[in-house]
């Protein structure tokens, strides 16, 4: 995104170096930004334009406070914090250029802009291209006077035109206003080329606007974060981009710590699918676990605690279910955290149990007993998982052995070598999608990659089996990272995105978390997964509701299902803070 602006000249055919004529006035200005008292001074940010930067949501609600002249404040004051910055709008709701620049030098270069900002385009449809031109130049000529910095803005989207068409009018006004900047050697943010690309991508443009011409906070987002590459380098980047995970993580673990004991209450069609010790929430605990470990409220922490009281630290009913054991995982965090020897007493008593009375029913789904293996891929990250935990915390080499042996019958059951996925179980393998494929569920196959996270980690780093865990895990994520899609998703069946269109978080932020996590410990080589961790983790983010709820999470299930923004589940959270904790890692890296 940092280079954006420079390829999308390279891509239009225009001159960088020309383009890119005021680079040096913008670094006059960060190095202003980053001056202390009494050697500083204020600086001012002008947006001039319509009702875009005013703030307009549904009309006539205005959301000054989300609208990206606001949001670009609050970014920059982040990463300059002894700099006096005003951000000035100037916007007046309805106005074309025309207007605008008719008031200029009374209501705009008064202000004495450090920068300013130009944004007409969407209302400039009523006057033409002709009239506009002269207007934005008439507004540039007399800044650039005053030796004033502009960056010029092309339109945000207008939902009643297409933006894939080449002929709009709103392409043809973007297309002038890039030429202007060219000419007259400005800025340029080109909101128009950006939105137009993640819809070409396949994203619904519906989701940044709150109506059909007036973005909603998200949208606003996408327009700051162009902005901000004006004011940041790369380091500065990273700073802002872990502040902003933060802030999101903060928003879905707040979200969901409000939600829970609705969910609990609400369950499912399967029985106890929401119990205290159940699967779907012991995965929402690890997510929430890693952002306790960033978030210095201790509330988080008070809440895992509460749950383990709550469950009087006992797994499930049934010890040799695999779902029934996934709730060790959480167990085993809080132990490390707090060293009470009863957080884990009854999860080291029940994996001995299991160690000491093995079953060997066959993995066939449909065998009698077959549950009480390991016979469902979704059940390596259940079990296996809290058998590495507690190994490690007791550094008894039995768990490793008894978990070795079990994982590699399931290997052995579901993985096909060829396709380097998972089978979600033995029903499956001969099973195909609509378009002929395999059938390969997204989130089976998260299940899996999660827990060869887990497993690795907690392995004795002489583990004889390490090496067959690190290679399985090479070879899912080659194959995986190669069925994203363009917004940076992946899907509820991998094999056949037609028939689900719609993205799936659950498997989406596994992929993602095991990405970022593959990259931060030196399994996955940066220069072939980086651009796409990067792009799964953005795509991740604007799936987050406003209020933090996680959308796009398939419900409790076995193969691939169709999902939309509004279904959520724990689990989605945890693995979506997850991703976060590993994206953030990387950015301190």
């Amino acid at each position: 995104m940092k280079y954006l602006y420079l390829l999308l000249c390279t891509l239009l055919g225009f001159d960088t170096m020309a383009q890119t004529g005021q680079s040096i006035e913008f670094t006059q200005i960060r190095q202003e930004l980053q001056k202390k008292w009494p050697d500083n001074r204020t600086v001012n940010l002008v947006f001039h334009g319509h009702s875009v930067p005013s703030g307009y949501a549904n009309t006539p609600n205005v959301k000054t406070l989300q609208a990206y002249p606001h949001q670009v404040l609050e970014a920059v004051k982040e990463i300059y914090p002894y700099a006096v910055v005003n951000s000035i709008t100037t916007s007046i709701g309805g106005e074309n250029a025309e207007q605008g620049a008719k008031r200029f030098k009374q209501e705009v270069l008064p202000h004495r802009p450090d920068i300013l900002f130009i944004d007409y385009a969407l209302n400039d449809r009523s006057i033409g291209l002709e009239r506009a031109l002269k207007a934005w130049e008439k507004m540039i000529k007399e800044a650039q006077k005053q030796n004033i910095p502009i960056i010029l803005l092309t339109p945000t989207p207008d939902l009643t035109e297409d933006i894939l068409d080449d002929k709009s009018p709103l392409e043809q006004h973007s297309r002038q206003i890039r030429r202007l900047a060219h000419d007259y050697k400005t800025g340029l943010i080109d909101c128009y080329a950006t939105f137009k690309e993640k819809r070409k991508n396949g994203e619904d443009l519906n989701i940044y606007m709150s109506q059909s011409n007036h973005p909603n906070e998200k949208g606003h987002r996408v327009v700051t974060k162009l902005i901000l590459n004006y004011f940041f380098e790369e380091a500065q980047w990273n700073e802002y981009c872990q502040k902003q995970t933060m802030t999101v993580m903060k928003k879905v673990a707040d979200w969901q710590l409000m939600n829970f004991e609705n969910q609990v209450r609400k369950g499912s069609q399967w029985a106890n699918s929401h119990a205290y010790w159940a699967w779907t929430n012991a995965t929402m605990y690890i997510g929430m676990a890693e952002w306790a470990k960033m978030s210095d409220d201790p509330k988080y922490w008070d809440f895992l605690l509460t749950m383990g009281e709550k469950n009087k630290w006992q797994t499930g009913p049934s010890i040799y279910f695999a779902d029934d054991i996934c709730i060790i995982q959480p167990y085993a965090i809080l132990f490390s955290k707090y060293k009470e020897p009863y957080m884990i007493q009854n999860s080291v008593e029940t994996l001995d149990t299991l160690i000491a009375n093995p079953k060997h029913n066959s993995l066939s789904y449909y065998s009698e007993g077959s549950h009480s293996r390991w016979c469902w891929c979704d059940a390596l990250f259940m079990a296996p998982t809290s058998f590495a935990r507690i190994g490690k915390i007791t550094g008894e080499p039995k768990y490793f052995e008894f978990m070795d042996k079990e994982f590699r019958i399931t290997y052995d059951s579901l993985y096909s070598v060829a396709d380097s996925l998972f089978f979600r179980d033995t029903r499956y393998i001969n099973m195909r999608e609509q378009n002929g494929e395999k059938v390969f569920w997204g989130r089976g196959n998260g299940w899996v990659t999660g827990a060869l996270t887990f497993i690795i980690d907690n392995m004795p780093a002489n583990a004889p089996s390490r090496n067959f865990y690190i290679t399985l895990f090479r070879q899912m994520m080659g194959k995986i990272s190669t069925l994203q899609d363009k917004q940076g998703f992946w899907h509820s069946s991998l094999l056949d995105i037609a028939s689900y269109p719609m993205p799936e978080t659950s498997s989406s932020a596994f992929f993602t978390y095991s990405l970022f996590w593959g990259i931060n410990r030196g399994y996955l080589e940066k220069e072939k997964y980086l651009s796409i961790a990067e792009k799964a983790w953005h795509a991740l983010t604007s799936i987050v509701h406003e209020d933090g709820k996680v959308g796009y999470v398939q419900p409790i299930g076995a193969d691939p299902k169709k999902v939309d923004i509004n279904d959520t589940e724990v689990y989605g959270t945890g693995t979506f803070l997850m991703a976060a904790t590993e994206y953030i890692k990387y950015l301190k890296h």
